[in-house]
């Protein structure tokens, strides 16, 4: 944890989904273990804004290309969370979550070296290998996952998001007896 102010920059992570035969599926990748954020963790495609995009849209599309090699169409992401990181890390986004359904003829796979490995998971499994300690995320990821249980295919996610309110989601980090928690607006407690 860092007591200086961090400057925020904006960024854009994307949801990517497919319906599998038993339901609906999330593309997730984990961060290789030299990254200077979060190392280690599983998390969406996506990554911070280049002074070169035009807006958030063309560096969600720009950062899953280069870190999957799907080509998305900027039209067909839907806004479904906007994240800002806790005041007290050494690097804090202000990050648009966007869902989409994988298109079709595309198949996402590891690229560029900041991933190690990537899979297909139904979000109950993706949070259930969480709880077991198989897997690492941060809590906008989990909270993410576990939003998306509601939901049974991708046509689903892509409804709910008509009416979703986009609203800042500011969690406030804090360290105690057990360690560093990140405390979200509700009052729930997340450790990562």
């Amino acid at each position: 944890m860092t007591t200086e102010p961090v400057p925020i920059r904006d960024a854009a992570t994307v949801v990517l989904l497919r319906d599998g035969a038993a339901g609906l599926e999330v593309f997730l990748q984990r961060r290789v273990a030299s990254m200077v954020f979060a190392a280690g963790m599983t998390v969406f495609p996506g990554g911070a804004r280049d002074p070169e995009d035009p807006d958030l849209v063309a560096t969600a599309v720009r950062e899953t290309h280069e870190e999957t090699g799907v080509r998305l169409d900027p039209s067909a992401l839907r806004p479904w969370s906007r994240w800002v990181t806790p005041e007290g890390e050494v690097r804090r986004y202000d990050t648009w979550f966007c869902v989409v359904g994988l298109p079709d003829g595309e198949d996402p796979a590891a690229r560029g070296g900041e991933m190690d490995e990537v899979a297909w998971l139904a979000p109950a499994d993706a949070l259930e290998r969480l709880a077991r300690k198989e897997l690492r995320m941060l809590p906008p990821t989990a909270v993410t996952l576990r939003e998306l249980t509601r939901h049974a295919s991708v046509g689903s996610v892509l409804e709910a998001t008509r009416d979703r309110p986009i609203e800042p989601i500011m969690p406030r980090l804090f360290v105690d007896e057990q360690g560093v928690g990140v405390e979200l607006p509700d009052g729930e407690v997340l450790r990562p």
